[in-house]
């Protein structure tokens, strides 16, 4: 299963882009702004409209360092309840969400042993990320069934350099 994150344009509309993506392989969701749907309508020749998630919205920050402590823990909850839902349809996906949104998200898939390829540590508009299952046992792409099958030969001599 692979995973694009996009960060949704900000301010105002996003650039005119003349190439666009065919996102017929992958299901497209979006928060439920504007800034959402317009991301994905420059990126994308899209057959509908993007699948609107609240869960994808940015949440406000609240005052202090416990308001925004708290609006982070939020954000890492709602992005472990879109990804359970994700998960559970197991088909490629496009993500367009904000900056709080990425984050979390890109937090959350780290521990569930995602591989992450691209993108900073703080977001920027318009930025991709990508982000793969890691297979636990023989494939995928990354081979760390050592630590969880010890008795698994093509895991050792792929360790080992043999393969």
């Amino acid at each position: 299963m692979k995973i694009i994150l996009i960060r949704q344009a900000e301010g105002g509309s996003p650039p005119d882009n003349d190439k666009k993506g065919n996102a017929a392989a992958y299901c497209v969701y979006a928060g439920t702004g504007p800034e959402g749907a317009a991301t994905a309508e420059a990126l994308f020749t899209l057959a509908g409209e993007p699948t609107r998630s609240p869960l994808l919205d940015d949440a406000p920050a609240g005052a202090g360092f416990r308001g925004k402590l708290a609006a982070r823990r939020d954000a890492r909850r709602r992005a472990g309840e879109f990804l359970d839902g994700l998960e559970t349809e197991e088909r490629d996906s496009v993500v367009i969400c904000g900056r709080q949104a990425m984050s979390a998200l890109r937090s959350v898939l780290r521990t569930r042993g995602y591989l992450l390829e691209g993108g900073s540590l703080v977001p920027r508009s318009m930025e991709r990320v990508r982000a793969t299952k890691r297979s636990l046992h023989c494939g995928g792409c990354a081979h760390n069934c050592l630590l969880s099958e010890a008795k698994c030969e093509k895991g050792r001599n792929k360790a080992r350099g043999i393969l």
